[in-house]
């Protein structure tokens, strides 16, 4: 059986391996993008269960991502999470983003969504 893959978009290392250890613990494969230059192109090769985006990272813009997917018929429903701490930016994103989760990063709330998740897929 193969795992669903989930795409991290997070440029700090320690949020980036929370979210990876994390995801990998409830058994998704994992792909980490730090600079935010290969998450479009990884997402057009492959069939993510989610995608977590940071608002800002060097070569890209989680609002600018997130636009892209929703644009895209064949991302419609993909479940997006938007990592921030800039939450009035991400309250502008919102109607777009299936979930916000808040900086600093609280495992407890990344488990409930990932719970979340799960259960509309199964």
């Amino acid at each position: 059986m193969t795992r669903p893959l989930a795409l991290i978009m997070e440029d700090d290392p320690k949020i980036g391996m929370i979210y990876e250890t994390t995801l990998q613990q409830a058994g998704y494969d994992t792909f980490l993008d730090k600079e935010g230059n290969q998450i479009l192109d990884k997402l057009a090769q492959s069939d993510p269960a989610l995608v977590i985006l940071d608002m800002h990272v060097p070569y890209a813009s989680g609002a600018e991502i997130i636009e892209s997917i929703r644009a895209n018929e064949r991302w419609a429903d993909l479940p997006v999470i938007l990592s921030t701490a800039d939450l009035l930016a991400a309250r502008a994103l919102q109607g777009k983003a299936s979930y916000v989760l808040a900086k600093p990063v609280s495992v407890g709330r990344l488990l409930e969504i990932i719970g979340q998740l799960q259960q509309k897929s199964a």
